[in-house]
């Protein structure tokens, strides 16, 4: 398990809605059993005492013969054809996050600013129609282009 990132439950579940933090816990205690039958497995085979097989199997010679099969087996271990591709596509997700980030930070920038000059504005219940429609043009059009389009 060198090299291996561990997972951190309670912030993972902090930042999750709590919609699916239920789901979230499922799926948590189905990783920490699969993880801790995993974990109870040896690190190697335990050796093969031979030599007690020989004394009870009345043939030697078969013994001998499952030895040297099991001497010769020899199991292929799987490669890792997917942390490449997966490496991958965190970097390519990790730019998309920082590039919507950098995006949300203008809108917020944008919406702060806005939100200073409905600050900045005199009270709608001190405010006369034409000084609210002063720095509004576009408004103005559409107010002028709806009175010409109801008249008789």
């Amino acid at each position: 398990m060198a090299g291996r990132k561990a997972f951190d439950f309670i912030k993972l579940t902090s930042r999750l809605p709590a919609a699916v933090r239920a789901d979230f816990g499922a799926l948590r205690s189905k990783f920490e059993s699969s993880q801790a039958s995993m974990n109870a497995l040896p690190s190697a085979l335990e050796p093969i005492d031979w030599s007690h097989y020989s004394s009870r199997v009345g043939d030697p010679a078969i013994v001998e013969d499952f030895k040297a099969k099991y001497a010769g087996l020899s199991i292929p271990r799987p490669q890792d054809a997917s942390s490449a591709d997966i490496g991958a596509l965190e970097a390519g997700f990790k730019q998309e996050v920082a590039e919507y980030l950098a995006a949300a930070n203008e809108r917020i920038a944008s919406f702060e600013t806005k939100l200073a000059n409905l600050h900045a504005e005199k009270p709608m219940d001190a405010m006369t129609v034409e000084e609210y429609l002063a720095d509004k043009p576009e408004l103005v059009e559409k107010i002028e282009a709806d009175i010409a389009s109801r008249k008789l």
